[in-house]
């Protein structure tokens, strides 16, 4: 079978550890396969250990209205393209052949988050419009869905009707390949305790929160620590005197982020939506304790795996920081459930293995 992967429309976030985690277990793959990624996708992707059958095709897709696309479909003809799966949709294209889509936008589906009591008129007004074109798209432009938990799995069965099938995230696979780490990235040092969210600056990731945590943690009588961010300072409003306590890295490459995780004390984040956050497996696999909201998608990835904050009260967030620095038996054993708790995830292997199947099944 000749198939095409598309990512074209990745350019930020979660989703391109997931394509490149994906695209990188297909080297063994005797298929005619093509990929169609964003250049930020291709910038970390090292072509020469594929074979001939793979051919990669740099595009960035546009937000569009409509579900035509003159240069993938041409890429289907000449091709001979028999499955189009793209990784996370809205795909902003429906292809002439099967079309499996993943789906990981959990703003639809999970509508009791506090997140969306944050938001301004103007705000919920952009969103409402963003969801009713994106549930187009997934119902117009697909033919089987994926998401990564069965919770979601159900919601969405309750909302398409199609198939819909789940197959679960997990770490990159360089996560088991420490040779190949970057670790020129240094921040550490003996003084401090450092909080790791690796994460682009989406709303519902609550970022915000940290500078009113920070503002807590001060109050309560607390100054060695520091927020460690991927994202640029220009990101986050926070005040001169509270710089100390952050350190902004900007946007860092897969292969850096198992080097920043050795660096940190926990893995920190405050999100208010997920479908599935791969920080979660990545702290499990890295042996850092998992703090947290506490909210229903985030137990049911971490269960008893991490401390749970309220996300929306900067005071109780500073309180369960406080309480895990002070103990170090509960810091191992959240450490020790988080590896058993890794368990249950599909590893990368085998989460590619599931989505070639998905390819390859005639009868879907």
């Amino acid at each position: 079978m000749n198939f095409l992967i598309n990512c074209s429309n990745l350019r930020l976030g979660g989703g391109i550890q997931v394509a490149h985690s994906f695209i990188n277990e297909l080297t063994s793959r005797e298929e005619n396969i093509v990929i169609v990624c964003t250049t930020e996708i291709l910038s970390q992707i090292d072509r020469k250990i594929f074979p001939l059958n793979i051919k990669f095709i740099e595009y960035n897709i546009k937000p569009s209205l409509f579900s035509s696309n003159s240069f993938l479909d041409k890429i289907v003809k000449q091709e001979k393209i028999e499955c189009v799966f793209t990784v996370f949709g809205p795909s902003y294209w429906r292809p002439k052949v099967k079309h499996i889509c993943g789906y990981a936008k959990p703003h639809y589906v999970y509508k009791e988050s506090p997140f969306f009591r944050m938001l301004s008129l103007k705000q919920r007004l952009i969103l409402l419009i963003k969801e009713t074109l994106h549930l187009r798209d997934f119902k117009n432009n697909s033919d089987v869905l994926v998401s990564e938990n069965e919770d979601v799995t159900s919601k969405l069965a309750e909302m398409f009707d199609k198939k819909i099938v789940t197959v679960s995230n997990n770490h990159h696979q360089i996560y088991d390949i420490p040779k190949d780490w970057d670790r020129s990235i240094r921040y550490r040092d003996s003084k401090h305790c450092y909080l790791l969210t690796i994460s682009a600056n989406y709303l519902h990731k609550n970022l915000a929160i940290i500078p009113k945590v920070i503002e807590s943690l001060i109050n309560k009588g607390y100054f060695n620590f520091k927020f460690v961010l991927t994202i640029n300072e220009s990101e986050l409003q926070i005040s001169e005197s509270h710089k100390n306590y952050t350190i902004f890295l900007g946007k860092v490459a897969i292969n850096q982020c198992p080097s920043l995780y050795e660096q940190s004390d926990f893995m920190f984040l405050p999100t208010l939506l997920e479908c599935f956050s791969a920080s979660y497996a990545e702290a499990m696999k890295m042996g850092k304790p998992i703090i947290t909201s506490d909210l229903t998608f985030a137990r049911g990835i971490c269960q008893d795996a991490a401390i749970y904050f309220d996300p929306i009260n900067p005071d109780d967030i500073a309180d369960k920081i406080i309480q895990l620095y002070e103990n170090s038996s509960l810091q191992e054993e959240l450490i020790q459930k988080g590896r058993n708790r890794l368990s249950f995830f599909l590893k990368a292997s085998e989460r590619a293995n599931q989505y070639i199947q998905l390819i390859l099944d005639k009868t879907l």
